[in-house]
């Protein structure tokens, strides 16, 4: 038999084998990389939807001509949206309480410093001021720690 008729013309199993843990290892790579990538993106929401909701009270406040207050409760990870100064006892639910979306992701401090003294809420009031103070948000199993401040004279709301 001439060596011509004996050609190699398909993949060996070992080949098989070698390419299936190769495609195996890529893959379990870029998942990694996709879970972190996730769980970042669920922090980051978290912030920007409770920046929103903070310029939200702010442009509420200024458009009813009334104090409207945002109350974090960092034990349950939750916030209430409130008519009123976060210091009367009169005040009016106007949202909540909303929990974040996340089980990962946590209000972990929220100080806020009024003329009563610290407290876990801001007021906007209809001018558009506030009472000054931040929020930070983590997650589970990393050291980002996401802070949302207020400032007091302009009521500005930034994520740093």
């Amino acid at each position: 038999m001439p060596a011509d008729q004996h050609a190699d013309t398909g993949a060996t199993l070992i080949e098989l084998v070698v390419t299936i843990a190769l495609a195996g290892v890529l893959m379990a790579i870029a998942v990694g990389g996709y879970v972190a990538w996730a769980r970042s993106s669920e922090q980051e929401g978290a912030a920007s939807e409770v920046q929103a909701v903070l310029r939200q009270a702010q442009q509420r406040a200024v458009t009813e001509g009334r104090a409207t207050c945002v109350e974090f409760d960092t034990a349950r990870d939750r916030w209430t949206l409130f008519r009123g100064a976060c210091t009367d006892t009169g005040r009016t639910v106007l949202e909540g309480p909303v929990r974040l979306d996340s089980s990962r992701v946590h209000l972990t401090t929220a100080a806020f410093t009024s003329s009563a003294g610290s407290t876990s809420g801001t007021t906007f009031s209809s001018r558009g001021t506030a009472t000054p103070g931040r929020v930070r948000i983590g997650r589970d199993g990393s050291s980002r720690v996401l802070t949302i401040t207020v400032e007091g004279l302009t009521g500005r709301v930034d994520t740093q």
